[in-house]
Order: structure tokens, then sequence, then C-alpha cells
């Protein structure tokens, strides 16, 4: 028993020291692997969802082999891995690399749509700054003009309606804001907004209304019948007919009465 104890410290050194020498075995084999090679270990990496542990892979094949025909499936793998993990600032930044220095890889379609996607993903709500929404629509508009026949495009398609929708959205509410605080030229300038940037929105129809409001409520009569007028023939069927209508029919008898009460 107490030759067993005296034993143990060295029995550990011994262990370590095999375990070590393994290590930089197992290093050098690494570093003595062709770029295709060390490239089918990070896939399998990838493909087991270790992304982490695939990082290095392809990492090591752009640095020590940048020129390598599996140069570009590294980069694209690198912000997959990335993508996948949700960092997508990081996916962004890798899928732009992959863009700007590989441009006749096959890779670059989907690396222009994932890169709109990550935008999308970092767009936040309508209340926030939209600074990644804006990117978002860019990136995916780009990748609709440079790949109009892809498969893809439907989706992207619809990405950019609801990016806009939300662009929309807030200009809607703003405007709504200033409405129920009776400030009805700042509420205009919302309206206003949507009309001319975001005439593909679901919040057309709620802009001319409230700007037809405020028209209204401002005195301008004669143009609120305009374009209560220009609603009726572009919307004939909105939910809002009704409801323009009976403003239409207030600025005709206000304007008749020759009143005025301009806020």
């Amino acid at each position: 028993m107490g030759i067993s104890k005296s034993l143990n410290p060295v029995f550990f050194l011994v262990s370590f020291a095999v375990l070590f020498i393994l290590g930089c075995s197992s290093s050098k084999e690494l570093a003595n692997l062709s770029a295709e090679d060390r490239f089918e270990i990070g896939k399998e990496k990838f493909d087991r969802k270790k992304y982490l542990d695939a990082v290095e892979d392809f990492k090591y094949i752009l640095i020590q082999y940048p020129g390598s025909a599996v140069a570009d499936d590294a980069q694209f793998y690198l912000a997959e891995c990335y993508y996948n993990r949700g960092e997508y600032l990081l996916a962004s930044s890798e899928y732009e690399n992959l863009i700007r220095g590989y441009p006749s890889s096959e890779y670059v379609p989907i690396s222009r749509f994932k890169l709109g996607l990550c935008y999308y993903h970092l767009s936040p709500k309508s209340q926030l700054d939209q600074t990644y929404t804006y990117k978002a629509i860019d990136a995916l508009q780009g990748f609709i003009e440079y790949h109009p026949t892809s498969e893809l495009v439907p989706e992207a398609e619809q990405k950019i309606r609801e990016l806009i929708n939300k662009l929309a959205q807030r200009d809607y509410e703003t405007g709504m804001f200033y409405m129920r605080r009776e400030f009805y030229r700042a509420a205009m300038v919302y309206f206003d907004s949507i009309i001319e940037r975001y005439p593909d929105s679901d919040y057309l129809e709620r802009a001319y209304a409230g700007k037809i409001e405020c028209l209204l409520k401002r005195g301008n009569y004669n143009e609120a019948i305009r374009i209560a007028e220009e609603f009726e023939k572009k919307f004939p069927s909105s939910e809002l007919l009704e409801k323009v209508k009976k403003i239409k029919n207030e600025a005709k008898s206000q304007a008749q009465t020759g009143l005025r009460t301009e806020r």
C-alpha cells in the first residue's frame, strides 16, 4: 500500500507526458493534412453541429491555404457556422468576405441571400432604430437584382415586404401619436412618408385616411376633398372607404359654410 502511494505522483507525471506527446503528435498530423482533408474534417464537425470546432478548421484553411480549391468552401461554411449559432454580425462579415474575395464562387448567390437574412434577423421592433432593417432590404434587393431567376427570390421578396411593413408601421404609429395630440401638421409628415416611400405596404390606405383627416382638422377642406376622391378611385373596396366618404362630406359641408378652423 505504501509503495502504491509513493508511485502515484510519478504515475500522473508519466501519464501527463504521454498525453502531451500524443497531443503534439496529433497537432503535427493536422498541420500536415492537405487543405481538402482539413476541409473534410471541418465539414464533418459542421454536419454534427459542432460549429465552434468547425470554425477552427475553416479558419486554418483560409490562413494556410488561401488559394486552394476549397478556400471558398471554407469561407462559406465559416459564415454558416456563425449563422447557425445566431451570431449574425459575424456571419454577415464572413458572407461579405466570400462575395468580395471569391466573386466567381458557386456560393455567391446563397451568400448574398444569407447576408440579407443576417440583417433581417438583426432588424428590431418597429419602435427602435431601423439601421439593420434598411441594410436587410438593400441586401435582399441586391440579391434579387443579381440573381433574378433564383428559386429563393419569392422568399426574398416576402422578407422585403415584411421589412417595408415594419418601416411603414413605425411611421404610421408616429403619425397617429401626433394626431391624438392634435399636432396635425406633424402627423401629416409621417402619413406622407408612407404614401411616398412605402406605397406597397399594408399601411398605405391607413396613411391616406389619416392624411385626409388631418387636412380636415387643419381646415384644408378642398385638399381633403381632393385626396378623398383620389382615395375612392385607388381603393374602391377598402374597409376605410365609408370613413373617408364621411370625412369628405364633412369637408364639403365646412367648405360651403366658409369656416376655417386651421390649427
